[in-house]
């Protein structure tokens, strides 16, 4: 069972998994954005392992924690940090590798049972995109390995030049993509994501 919040402009809903389908088609939303890492996947090993070996590869180490501490950032800022720290990249490379990487491990990402019920149900409703800080490629291994790519109309990613999180403009262009600027669901797991959706002005399930 997941736990959730739902935040409107006017209230925020406690609710769970258990619930959630109802409670969001009453609501009656034009169409549906889902953050991928942590709300439609559980990929957050395979990310580690993937920035761990990029790191790893410049005679540098990551430590879990320290990454922890930083899950929701996206890839570029992740790294700038990390050299900021006294411990030199070559960020562009790091990138390239971290990637690579990822693709080749993304066997080892598993669909959120409870959100992949969801998604199934919301499919009936409206149109759906994904919006990720992650780059295209990686959303779409982690899509292709779970079997969820067939439900999503498009994949909006940071790799499209937009702005990462908590900006709004991933969830704004993939709310002109889906159609409908207003009536738009967002679900989102990290508080990068939820400050963006509410910038946005749209409406956000958080899972907790």
């Amino acid at each position: 069972m997941i736990e959730a919040l739902l935040h409107t402009g006017t209230e925020v809903l406690e609710m769970s998994s258990g619930i959630w389908k109802d409670e969001i088609v009453r609501r009656d939303y034009d169409a549906f954005v889902f953050d991928c890492d942590g709300t439609l996947v559980e990929s957050s090993e395979v990310h580690f392992q993937s920035f761990y070996r990029a790191i790893a590869e410049q005679g540098w180490v990551l430590e879990r924690n320290w990454y922890l501490d930083r899950t929701g950032l996206d890839r570029v800022s992740l790294f700038r940090e990390f050299s900021a720290d006294g411990t030199p990249l070559d960020i562009e490379l790091a990138c390239a590798r971290s990637i690579d990487v990822f693709v080749s491990i993304s066997n080892q990402v598993a669909v959120i049972p409870e959100t992949e019920l969801l998604v199934q149900a919301l499919s009936q409703v409206g149109p759906m995109a994904v919006g990720t800080n992650a780059e295209k490629q990686v959303a779409e291994a982690s899509l292709q390995a779970t079997g969820l790519g067939r439900f999503f109309d498009h994949i909006v990613a940071v790799s499209d030049g937009l702005p990462p999180k908590p900006a709004p403009d991933i969830f704004q262009h993939a709310a002109r993509l889906l159609g409908s600027d207003q009536r738009v669901l967002v679900l989102e797991d990290s508080a990068q994501g939820v400050a963006a959706a509410r910038a946005g002005g749209f409406d956000v399930v958080q899972l907790l």
